[in-house]
């Protein structure tokens, strides 16, 4: 795997693991309330996952980057102050900072049906969040695989915003990735991205 190079992986829906529902129906906010999933929820479900599935455009940009440390802190190719980053990266010598995307037909699609049938457009953000989830699982997943051949292993990925890494940080990950040009997602003055179903993140690269 080359380091200091942008890389692009694009990805068939038919790649990626199957629908997990109780992850749809948690980001549809309908588990931990007492709520049971209707059969008409599942019915939607199941409109919303054949009209969308073909029309995700599934895509992640990456670099692998060295990393230094300072009185035995790891310092990353970008500005980070992050205690709970530096922790979870502690071991290692080199990070995966990447971008990925299910693409803006997702959004439409929630936005055509947020008049039409708000129900609908719920279920279909629920679906589009599982999904862009399944995506970085899937190039986790084959990464791991990447570095084993290396007798290397990856630390579990960390997204701005998550403990106490800035949201900010989304900024200079950004410029690092090319993110527009490489897999069509921008960043606006409030630190949303566009498309919304997109994520940004970093693991280590360490020995086992």
């Amino acid at each position: 795997m080359p380091e200091n190079v942008i890389l692009l992986k694009k990805y068939d829906g038919s790649m990626l693991n199957p629908v997990n529902e109780k992850e749809v129906w948690r980001y549809a906010g309908y588990f931990g309330k007492g709520i049971n999933v209707s059969g008409e929820l599942k019915e939607i479900l199941r409109l919303v996952e054949g009209e969308l599935a073909d029309r995700l455009s599934l895509r992640v940009c990456f670099r692998r980057m060295p990393i230094t440390r300072e009185e035995d802190m790891p310092v990353m190719p970008f500005h980070c102050k992050s205690k709970n980053l530096a922790s979870c990266i502690k071991d290692s010598d080199e990070v995966i900072i990447f971008a990925a995307t299910v693409g803006i037909e997702a959004d439409r699609y929630i936005a055509r049906y947020q008049k039409l049938s708000p129900l609908r457009a719920l279920v279909a953000q629920a679906y589009s969040a599982e999904r862009i989830e399944a995506l970085c699982d899937k190039f986790c997943q084959e990464i791991e695989t990447e570095l084993k051949e290396e007798n290397l292993c990856a630390t579990k990925r960390f997204s701005p915003g998550y403990g106490d890494l800035p949201l900010e940080t989304q900024t200079e990950i950004f410029k690092l990735l090319d993110c527009s040009r490489k897999i069509g997602v921008s960043l606006n003055d409030s630190l949303l991205m566009s498309p919304s179903k997109s994520v940004t993140a970093v693991f280590g690269v360490k020995k086992p």
